[in-house]
């Protein structure tokens, strides 16, 4: 995984009358410094980089940074929420097309699995996963984002299917729950693992998922 995919090159500070950062200015050194700490939480985990080396390539002081936050734990929770939304933001904007539901679900379910197995999805999954017993606030985080993020996303998707009377479900939330399940969990935890599976084989099973859920709600015609 690059850095560049994690942050972008920032352009000179600028600072107003006084020699004082503007409010946009300031505004723009808290972004170089969420992208620099994010970056390096990311590559090296929370206690391979000290605050004083993210302040110093984010180029701020570091009573920019206590300003802001108590101590490098706080820093890595923001960094991580934002991040998790700049993951996330995706799911919030899709639009269901007017393909029938196995071809719908089946585009939809593919475009979870490919981003919960990106290089960096997996890295941020590895990071929570580590984090959560020191950082309860991170654990909260990440289930807050999941519940109103990806599930809120995937129900609002199945609550089309099911206005159009292509599937009935009896409970939303937990068809919800098992959709996601069928389709990232799997498909995340080999590719944590590094099982390698041709593009081929993640359509079949990704197909597979698809049809064994809409056995569950698929509405028939009598």
């Amino acid at each position: 995984m690059s850095d560049s995919s994690l942050i972008a090159p920032q352009p000179p500070f600028r600072r107003g009358p006084g020699g004082r950062p503007t409010r946009a200015e300031a505004e723009r050194r808290h972004q170089a410094l969420l992208d620099t700490a994010t970056r390096h939480f990311i590559t090296r985990g929370l206690d391979g980089v000290s605050l004083e080396t993210i302040a110093e390539e984010a180029g701020v002081a570091k009573r920019f940074v206590y300003a802001r936050y108590r101590d490098k734990g706080d820093l890595f929770v923001d960094a991580l929420r934002r991040l998790i939304e700049q993951r996330l933001s995706f799911i919030g904007t899709y639009e269901v097309g007017p393909a029938p539901v196995e071809e719908g679900l089946l585009a939809f379910a593919e475009m979870l699995e490919v981003a919960a197995t990106q290089p960096e999805a997996l890295a941020l999954y590895r990071l929570v996963i580590n984090e959560v017993q020191r950082f309860p606030a991170v654990s909260r985080l990440f289930a807050d984002k999941m519940k109103f993020g990806v599930l809120g996303s995937v129900t609002r998707v199945l609550a089309v299917y099911q206005t159009r009377g292509e599937i009935a479900l009896e409970d939303a939330p937990m068809a919800t729950e098992l959709f996601v399940t069928l389709v990232v969990q799997g498909a995340r935890g080999r590719a944590l693992l590094g099982v390698p599976e041709t593009p081929a084989e993640m359509r079949r099973r990704t197909q597979a998922a698809v049809r064994l859920f809409l056995d569950g709600c698929r509405v028939t015609a009598r």
